[in-house]
């Protein structure tokens, strides 16, 4: 099997066994805790949204690194009966650094979805906000 093919079937093997909810979770969670540490700014209209890859350093030991090597050899796309002790050893590092790079990839993907959700709840905030305003201070109130 060539490189390119190995890197292939890697990633689809991760792609397809993610945790799809469990990355949202994360996303969602971080994204209310940034607006509830900074509602005070939010509010006042003084908060900015940290950017992705700050987001990214935010989230990266909350994104669980789950690369099992002895559950790959089991389960993995890859057929390691053909390969002595040496080179097992050598796929199982191309296959893990894939997994890091794979894992960087997917923490990004949380840090933007944060970001994204984080915008979307401050925008709802600023709205109620607007609202209540428009409601008790307006001078059109009765």
């Amino acid at each position: 099997m060539n490189k390119q093919e190995l890197e292939l079937r890697v990633m689809n093997y991760f792609a397809e066994n993610i945790n799809l909810q469990k990355y949202w979770d994360i996303a969602t969670d971080c994204a209310r805790d940034i607006c509830n540490l900074n509602f005070d700014q939010i509010i006042s209209g003084g908060f900015d949204m940290p950017p992705p890859v700050e987001m990214k350093q935010n989230l990266a030991d909350k994104v669980p690194y789950e690369f099992d090597a002895s559950d790959f050899m089991q389960n993995g796309p890859v057929d390691f009966s053909e390969l002595d002790e040496s080179s097992v050893s050598e796929v199982m590092a191309k296959i893990e650094s894939i997994y890091k790079k794979f894992h960087d990839a997917q923490t990004m993907v949380v840090a933007r979805a944060a970001c994204n959700m984080c915008d979307n709840l401050v925008n709802s905030v600023k709205k109620e906000i607007r609202q209540i305003k428009e409601k008790y201070l307006s001078k059109d109130r009765d």
